[in-house]
């Protein structure tokens, strides 16, 4: 297992660049930062479908993401709550359902 400890945002851009590139950083309402991707289905089922995979790669993993869903607009977020930012095991995660968006 990954040690969770925070990266900086210099290791996080440099992380991302090699295993994510597709996911954005951002901060939540408190300032916490995390990583991003949206996904645009084509019906409101077929997003449900996306969730539903994300979800079981998160329960495989043991590393739940925040999901929020809009319609056809499902946007997956990753953040590690017990440090307060973004590790490695989320960029991992991220790495890990690309091919998900792809579907």
């Amino acid at each position: 297992m990954v040690e969770k400890t925070a990266l900086s945002e210099e290791e996080l851009a440099t992380k991302l660049k090699e295993m994510a590139p597709e996911w954005k950083t951002g901060k939540n309402e408190k300032g916490v930062p995390f990583i991003e991707r949206v996904h645009h289905a084509k019906k409101f089922m077929a997003g449900i479908d996306f969730v539903h995979r994300v979800a079981e790669a998160a329960e495989e993993n043991n590393h739940h993401p925040d999901i929020i869903i809009n319609y056809k607009r499902i946007t997956v977020r990753y953040w590690t709550h017990t440090v307060s930012g973004v590790t490695l095991a989320d960029v991992q995660m991220a790495q890990k359902i690309d091919p998900l968006f792809e579907k």
